[in-house]
């Protein structure tokens, strides 16, 4: 009797054993370990490593925008520009409301192809639509309309912020920044 139970505990333990290796090595986790590997590898300088294990992720989760972006990054910091948007492109495809994207496409396009306001207002237009006016994006469009010398229209969203925001400083300072620049024009 106590060897078959023995038996049947022994068994239970095995499926619960081989149960848990199952879970363990579904697509979440192995795009969550590739990913980390690509982190890692990226971490300590080993691009081509990074490269290869964030594909892998891409590859494993299809989904998921996070390897394409990162993919995007390591291009970006070798100069490989043109891949660089690419890798962007393809994360946005999969989220469109990635805004961590479309702010590393916008230091792309600014920074790196200088890409003239005729090209960037409607980028930002495009944006801006997509992501419902997201803040963070109209933020960032108003430090670009500051960046190229446009205080009027960057004034009045830094305004609009200080209605929402009454006692955030930065706001406070833009603001008599850019009336002060409007003033002098």
């Amino acid at each position: 009797m106590k060897l078959k139970f023995i038996l049947a505990v022994s068994v239970l333990a095995l499926i619960a054993l081989g149960a848990f290796f199952m879970i363990s090595s579904s697509p979440e986790t192995t795009y969550a370990e590739y990913l980390q590997q690509g982190i890692d590898y990226e971490s300590s300088g080993d691009l081509d490593k990074a490269l290869a294990s964030y594909e892998q992720a891409a590859k494993t989760s299809p989904k998921e925008y996070v390897p394409y972006s990162n993919i995007g990054s390591i291009y970006r910091n070798q100069k490989d520009f043109v891949k660089a948007e690419e890798s962007f492109k393809k994360a946005l495809a999969i989220d469109p409301q990635a805004v961590s994207v479309y702010r590393k496409l916008y230091d792309l396009y600014r920074y790196d192809f200088r890409k003239h306001p005729d090209f960037m207002m409607p980028f930002f237009a495009d944006i801006l639509k997509t992501t419902n006016n997201n803040f963070d994006v109209v933020k960032l469009y108003a430090f670009y309309l500051e960046d190229i010398n446009d205080p009027e229209p960057a004034l009045a969203l830094w305004r609009a912020f200080l209605e929402v925001e009454p006692d955030n400083q930065v706001y406070i300072d833009k603001v008599k920044l850019l009336e002060a620049k409007t003033k002098a024009q």
